[in-house]
């Protein structure tokens, strides 16, 4: 696709199919045992506690995650994160009848766990395994992958629990998982790199030894201010992604309270935002030259239009199918610029971290980006009960809108 050498790059392929084994494995999971736990017990608060306790290690632990994607070998974080899966599912097998809502909890602590420690532990890989002009490329692929597997994993899970049970699905997510720890451990290019020598980057955030985690962090967060564009670019994608989160409220709301359709609805539009989120990752991969951090403020402003584009069925009264239907492009539009946006974020941390820092710069950048979510989506309910969708969506409009005119000020500031 990229005109890349197949013998020099095969082994980047090995990563993105260990990659693909993993995330399906995790990803299904992590789908399936609160929907089981929602299924046996059929109360929705249980299944709103399991998800939220379980989604919040992934947050806290996340700079560590970056520390261990540094400083450790691949194959190694594989092995010892597959190991405790395995246990944990071992354990979940024999005790999930009688203990089910804490035996899920644990289960998910555990999947969303090793989730954060995949997402730095992949993208600190790219760098090291492909030259300066492909990490873009390299990037856009892993997102992909990612994005890919997140699809896969759900509908996976909806189909093999309804015909496998909750059991075999289990042993169905170690399978994969197995499969994937034993194709990194055979690929020998899936290693670390090395520390920098002594007397090389030689500054605050340089790596030249072994030290405490809270040295870790603090060595990226010196580095990120010592790139003052790559910070603004980290801020204001954070604001956006809190501003515009609210999307993943607006979009089951409005069809299935104010346009009373079903579920099924619901999954097609979130379908499609898939889909615009897996060629927002190509449109950078295929344009590498075009999509750089000079443009960072104009995606912003072409992101903007998406709630608009979703608004405009209830603000014209249009009947409900074409509601629908820019409710639907809408959303898209947002994820394919949001996408197109994280590549080239990413690629640019990847390319101007020093070496041995890659993991936990990214790993402090997804943990915020992370936290500014669930703050948004939050934040977006009060405001559906209190100006209804319609408002909302015109104000993210907004919001993105003046978030791209500061941005293009504050870039050309600094880079006179």
């Amino acid at each position: 696709m990229y005109f890349w050498k197949i013998k020099e790059y095969l082994h980047f392929g090995v990563l993105l199919t260990v990659q693909a084994l993993a995330l399906v494995s995790e990803s299904t999971l992590r789908f399936a045992l609160p929907l089981y736990l929602l299924n046996v017990s059929g109360s929705p608060s249980l299944y709103g506690v399991a998800t939220a306790v379980a989604f919040v290690p992934s947050v806290l632990l996340m700079p560590a995650a970056g520390v261990v994607a540094d400083r450790v070998d691949m194959r190694r974080i594989l092995v010892i994160a597959g190991s405790v899966l395995v246990l944990c599912s071992a354990c979940y097998l024999f005790l999930f009848r009688a203990h089910l809502l804490v035996m899920t909890i644990l289960f998910l602590v555990t999947l969303y766990a090793v989730h954060a420690l995949y997402i730095p532990m992949f993208q600190a890989q790219i760098p090291r395994m492909l030259d300066t002009a492909h990490v873009k490329q390299g990037v856009s692929l892993v997102n992909q992958v990612s994005t890919a597997s997140n699809i896969i994993g759900p509908v996976l899970a909806g189909v093999l629990m309804g015909w496998m049970g909750i059991a075999l699905l289990v042993c169905f997510g170690m399978v994969c998982l197995v499969a994937a720890v034993m194709l990194a451990y055979a690929c020998l290019s899936l290693k670390r790199s090395p520390a920098a020598p002594s007397g090389v980057g030689t500054g605050d955030f340089a790596i030249a030894e072994r030290r405490s985690l809270f040295q870790d962090v603090r060595a990226a967060v010196l580095f990120l201010r010592s790139e003052k564009l790559l910070l603004l670019s980290i801020v204001f994608a954070c604001l956006v992604n809190a501003v515009l989160a609210g999307v993943n409220v607006v979009l089951p709301y409005v069809v299935t309270e104010q346009l009373a359709w079903n579920a099924a609805a619901v999954g097609l539009a979130e379908a499609i935002g898939a889909v615009g989120a897996l060629a927002g990752s190509a449109f950078v991969g295929l344009a590498p030259g075009f999509c750089t951090m000079k443009r960072f403020p104009a995606f912003i402003a072409l992101l903007g239009f998406g709630p608009l584009i979703s608004a405009m069925g209830s603000l014209f009264g249009f009947d409900a199918a074409v509601q629908f239907a820019c409710l639907t492009v809408g959303v898209a539009w947002i994820l394919f610029w949001g996408s197109a946006i994280t590549v080239v974020l990413v690629s640019d941390i990847q390319l101007q971290c020093e070496s041995g820092m890659v993991g936990r710069v990214l790993a402090l950048f997804y943990a915020v980006a992370t936290c500014a979510s669930p703050v948004g989506q939050a934040a977006c309910g009060i405001a559906i009960d209190m100006s209804g969708t319609t408002v909302l969506l015109v104000f993210m409009a907004t919001a993105a809108e003046l978030f791209a005119v500061s941005m293009a000020l504050l870039f050309k500031k600094h880079t006179k």
